[in-house]
């Protein structure tokens, strides 16, 4: 199938909002087509490559016996933390953290003083971080003589699921070593933000109850139907016991609980749909089977209790289980762990999630393929080598000299190729099984085209669009196009058609088309493709192979509506230009009205999101003179008066638009790094170029400060002449004389192309240029060109 150039539409917005509006999470592909989680490099506290060292040190010279006499209670004691040597945060409160890692057992034992520790940031000072993280988990890698099996998991499932991200330390107490310790992310709010669109939804944490001694606690043992999200009546306080609410933002939380855990209870064929309504089944399937796949021993899929979060999500109304603990992971004990079948406790009515979801043929089939998905993209043999000695080269000498560590050297040294091992014979383990071996039907390509058959172009709001996807390798029983509008929230699903008839090429070559409807200016789209092989089990699979997490997506075009009213100057690092009525020194943008009246802009909105084009509203009966000017400071306090907006601009760059009532874009600035204290402004004033030049506030541009960008000669009065222009492959200048330097700029005056002057034109090669606006240069004479 013929591949198509890059939409640059598309690759500038996904920058934009990547850089700028996304959960950290959350990542564009390179070529703007796919929405990712999970993908991206981690950077700060958590990256991979660093081992940085940790000193706690306490005031009490007996902090151990205050420690340990803290542990039921979970009273933090006072410490100094100190990170890298360089940041000291002072007054974090610690604490023993841990329930079987603490109290002992095979590889660990009560006697060791290779304990974990929970610390709190924010102790004392409610907004002190660490990094921008407040709770910190310092792990004693409990029965894993690898030390690296919490790594390793974050590792090879987080394209798959949120997971806690994970790297090492090299912790000292009161300035004695204390080893090596996994750095493990705290699965609280500041997670949820990353991984969400918000973290305002309630958070329980499944627990043990009843407190009483061995494995899940008084309460009867592991899937014992009671913190499973199992039904135990309508009153939300019989669930208390089981549950403990983590955080919440909203009204009732317990009843969302309630709520997902009653329809749960109901789930059969006839009412997925409704059963779909409450809980996200897709996220529940692919962490369903990332537990199995790795043997998590601390999981839902192994005790139905305890070890997961359930989180539900105010954004879609849903809830889902959320992996929690991941140190009992790549379990090799072949009596138990390595021999778990795919359906490991899916006839366990205690296992609701298991055995409700997993026995409805369709989302069986989904977990099926998402479950070849991770044997095939991530559980690999190749793939656990490189990551497994990457880790042992970074921490086998710390492993080695760690004086406090529960297990031996030799441990260390014999489990690393055991757990390479472990991955080698648990797939091959896993493919034997039939179902998972069942023959499933490929899908090769994806693409979509607007209403005049232009691929990866993004419609206007009165266009459907038609996607095209090519499908094969078995028999097929169905396609399905599963389509969302915004970027969040539940897919709606067409069926595709290989007839000749919907757009989809040919009859019967392989090809097969669907619509998706048209939805508002702006509005971004996701999509994917199922296709069904045509056997009893219609066994399933997508594209991307990541969905519903990893999608294709494009945005609606914008609608311009221009009233006379532009953005007509920015400042995106005001220093000492201009305050705000608090004498604040704050980011602002100016609007000027060309118009010969003024205009009411109430109910106008301006946003730095593409995604959200209604960011921040102009109150009402906000007039703009005519020929006149509007300031409204970008500073994210709207306490401060009407004219505040509910962000800031970025000084790095990012695009402002501006919005009539009815969502149309009326004007939109894209701009890059800016200079402090200088202003982006339009010249001619109102309508011209933007460059970069001393402030005009609240006053014409062409009044008063040095422009320090280009300025353009008339074009009549042009010794060069620049077309096509706009240009997408080749720009031509024709210049009077050959050999003189030539240079092509970009909008922040960076030379992105320079050569000399060629008879009787110059050819230049903007193939591999993004979008935008451009100025030619040779000599005095500058010209502006537009690349598209």
């Amino acid at each position: 199938m013929k591949k198509y150039i890059v939409a640059l539409y598309g690759l500038l917005w996904a920058a934009h909002l990547q850089a700028q509006d996304l959960p950290a999470e959350y990542s564009f592909s390179a070529d703007g087509y796919r929405l990712q989680k999970g993908v991206q490099s981690i950077s700060g506290l958590y990256e991979e490559a660093l081992i940085q060292d940790v000193y706690l040190d306490f005031a009490q010279s007996n902090y151990w016996s205050l420690l340990t006499a803290n542990y039921s209670s979970e009273t933090l004691l006072p410490a100094t933390l100190t990170y890298n040597g360089t940041v000291v945060l002072d007054s974090v409160g610690v604490r023993f953290r841990g329930n079987t890692s603490y109290m002992g057992g095979p590889g660990g034992g009560g006697t060791s003083q290779k304990k974990s520790f929970a610390v709190a940031t924010d102790f004392v000072f409610p907004d002190q971080t660490l990094l921008g993280y407040k709770n910190l988990k310092f792990n004693n890698a409990h029965q894993d003589p690898s030390f690296m099996r919490e790594a390793l998991y974050a590792r090879m499932a987080r394209r798959y699921m949120p997971i806690a991200k994970a790297n090492f330390i090299h912790l000292y107490l009161n300035g004695q070593d204390w080893g090596l310790y996994p750095n493990v992310q705290a699965v609280d709010k500041t997670f949820l933000k990353e991984w969400y669109w918000s973290n305002d939804g309630a958070r329980f944490r499944a627990t043990v109850d009843g407190g009483g001694p061995g494995p899940g606690g008084g309460g009867g043992g592991w899937g014992d139907g009671t913190a499973g999200m199992n039904y135990l009546g309508a009153d939300t306080t019989a669930y208390q016991q089981y549950y403990s609410l983590k955080s919440s933002d909203i009204d009732n939380p317990w009843q969302y609980l309630v709520d997902a855990c009653y329809i749960l209870s109901t789930a059969t064929e006839d009412n997925k749909d409704s059963v779909a309504a409450l809980i996200d089944i897709d996220k529940t399937l692919w962490m369903l089977a990332c537990e199995n796949i790795f043997t998590d021993d601390d999981s839902y899929v192994m005790k139905g209790k305890m070890d997961y979060v359930v989180y539900y999500e105010p954004e879609t109304g849903k809830t889902a289980p959320i992996e929690y603990d991941g140190n009992s992971t790549f379990e090799s004990n072949a009596a138990t762990s390595s021999n778990w079948g795919p359906f490991k406790n899916a006839n366990n009515v205690n296992y609701p999630l298991l055995n409700k979801l997993l026995n409805i043929q369709e989302w069986r089939q989904r977990y099926l393929a998402h479950y070849r998905t991770i044997l095939n993209e991530t559980f690999t043999t190749d793939n656990a080598t490189a990551l497994i000695n990457g880790l042992d080269t970074q921490i086998k000498d710390l492993v080695a000299a760690d004086p406090k560590k529960a297990t031996t050297t030799t441990q260390y040294t014999a489990n690393v190729p055991q757990l390479i091992n472990f991955v080698t014979n648990r797939r091959n383990f896993l493919l034997s099984n039939s179902e998972v071996a069942q023959l499933s039907p490929t899908i090769t390509f994806a693409e979509y085209y607007n209403s005049a058959g232009q691929p990866h172009t993004p419609p206007t709001a009165a266009e459907s669009v038609t996607v095209r996807a090519e499908a094969g390798g078995t028999v097929l029983y169905k396609v399905w196009l599963y389509y969302a509008a915004d970027l969040n929230g539940s897919f709606s699903k067409t069926e595709m058609f290989d007839d000749g008839l919907h757009n989809d090429e040919a009859a019967n070559d392989g090809i097969f088309a669907a619509a998706i409807p048209p939805f508002n200016a702006a509005t971004w789209v996701r999509y994917y493709i199922e296709a069904l092989s045509d056997n009893a089990q219609h066994s399933a699979t997508y594209l991307p192979t990541g969905a519903e997490h990893d999608v294709f997506v494009y945005q609606v075009a914008m609608q311009d509506a221009a009233n006379g009213v532009v953005i007509n100057e920015v400042m995106a690092s005001n220093s000492n230009t201009a305050s705000d009525e608090a004498g604040e020194y704050d980011d602002w943008i100016e609007l000027y009205n060309n118009n010969d009246t003024e205009m009411n802009l109430g109910g106008y909105t301006l946003s730095d999101n593409a995604a959200n084009p209604y960011k921040w509203y102009l109150p009402e009966n906000t007039i703009i003179p005519a020929k006149g000017y509007l300031i409204i400071w970008a500073d994210e306090d709207k306490s401060q008066g009407a004219q505040h907006a509910s962000f800031k601009l970025s000084a790095s760059g990012e695009q402002l638009a501006f919005y009539n009532i009815e969502g149309n874009r009326v004007d939109a600035v894209d701009f890059g790094a800016q200079e402090d204290d200088k202003g982006f402004a339009r010249i001619p004033n109102g309508s011209g170029d933007f460059v970069i030049k001393s402030p005009t506030f609240n006053a014409n541009n062409e009044e008063g400060g040095e422009v320090s960008a280009l300025v353009l000669a008339p074009a009549d009065e042009a010794a060069m002449l620049v077309f096509p222009n706009p240009a997408r492959q080749v720009l031509y200048v024709k210049t009077p004389t050959a050999q003189q330097p030539l240079v092509l700029l970009n909008a922040l005056g960076k030379t992105v192309w320079s050569g000399t002057t060629q008879m009787p034109y110059t050819a230049v090669d903007i193939a591999a240029l993004p979008a935008g606006v451009y100025y030619v240069q040779c000599g005095a004479q500058v010209q502006k060109a537009v690349l598209r």
